[in-house]
């Protein structure tokens, strides 16, 4: 069986990229050929054994810039694709041109988030992007919240749930490490943009800083939201937060790693904000849960999939900030709580090992 990918890159860096990384990856261990078609502006492979054209056109740049790479490469795209058993989109924006050159073999759409729905809030896009999503083999959600986002725009018969997946392995390089500290240590992985919620985080650790005046909370994550960006610093600011907030990025893996063996609690707060724009699933939450880790997050978002209230982590509701500080302070202050949600996270991470999910992918192809 042989199954054409297209997605903006392989690279663990990009949300899409990591997940596309991984299913690639375990999908090939399961004796699946595998052909990946990328964007030209990609980043190194990090699957060097699967064939990768960069040949896509690049996300993000204005249109005529798509249409130039789409025009110079759409004979090569549709050769490739033709060739394949299977066609699987794994970043939604590149649903059209799947649709457009896939022939009749079966097609799949991996819907992550904001950008399941962000067409169809588009009248000029909508009727397309409808028709596209109907006509497909299956549309596979990362969450239930996913899913219902979408339904609630355009009703569809041929939509499924497969959650994402961790590579627990890959986070238990570091189980005998030791960190000897005397603060509590709090930490966030993302890109720095509003749905993420940081600036709620933020004025909630400000809270939990008169109990615990030398924590310290580590946002890790791409900074390219200057705007947002700037916005955190002057909470950071103005709440007097400068000895205890720390805002990183570009972090290795093996680094962001022991960021997590070091931190006592990871916490990611996700906001709906600007309509359709959501956090699909939360793969860090698994991440830190691999570690270990109890993990925060909200309700109403893709979090709920990663996350079983009071079993491997707290849910608490969007933009509560005393509710998220409370959280905070009962996994600070309560050892055996702690324990338990490390615990029963272990247990989760391996429940969603990506070994395991991809069995999923198996059998609907």
């Amino acid at each position: 069986m042989k199954v054409c990918f297209l997605v903006n890159q392989l690279s663990l860096k990009d949300g899409w990229g990591s997940y596309a990384v991984n299913l690639i990856k375990h999908l090939s261990e399961k004796g699946v050929d595998c052909l990946v078609l990328s964007s030209i502006r990609g980043q190194q492979n990090d699957l060097s054994s699967i064939k990768d054209y960069k040949i896509l056109p690049p996300l993000f740049v204005s249109r005529w810039i798509k249409i130039y790479f789409l025009i110079k490469n759409f004979f090569k795209i549709r050769k490739l694709i033709q060739e394949a058993d299977i066609v699987h989109v794994l970043a939604e924006p590149y649903s059209l041109i799947a649709y457009w050159t896939h022939k009749k073999c079966p097609m799949f759409i991996t819907f992550h988030g904001t950008y399941a729905v962000d067409a169809l809030n588009k009248w000029y896009l909508r009727g397309l992007y409808k028709r596209v999503y109907k006509n497909v083999k299956k549309i596979i959600c990362v969450s239930k919240f996913t899913k219902e986002e979408v339904l609630k725009k355009i009703p569809l018969e041929n939509i499924i749930v497969i959650n994402n997946g961790v590579d627990y392995k890959k986070f238990q390089m570091y189980t005998s490490f030791k960190y000897l500290r005397n603060t509590k240590n709090i930490i966030s992985v993302g890109a720095l943009m509003s749905r993420k919620g940081y600036h709620i985080s933020i004025l909630a650790i400000a809270k939990v800083k008169k109990k615990h005046p030398n924590l310290k909370y580590y946002i890790i994550g791409n900074q390219k939201n200057k705007k947002y960006f700037n916005q955190l610093k002057n909470l950071v600011k103005d709440y007097s937060l400068e000895e205890n907030i720390v805002f990183l990025e570009n972090v290795l893996e093996k680094d962001l790693i022991k960021f997590y063996y070091q931190s006592d609690l990871f916490l990611l707060t996700p906001i709906h904000v600007e309509g359709s724009k959501f956090e699909g699933f939360g793969l860090v939450y698994l991440e830190a849960n691999a570690c270990g880790k109890p993990v925060i997050g909200t309700y109403g978002c893709g979090a709920e999939d990663a996350i079983i209230d009071g079993f491997n982590g707290l849910l608490v509701p969007q933009n509560d900030i005393a509710k998220t500080s409370q959280a905070i302070l009962s996994v600070l202050d309560n050892l055996r709580l702690a324990e338990e949600l490390s615990q029963n996270g272990l247990k989760q991470a391996q429940k969603m090992d990506w070994s395991n999910i991809v069995e999923q992918y198996i059998q609907i192809y």
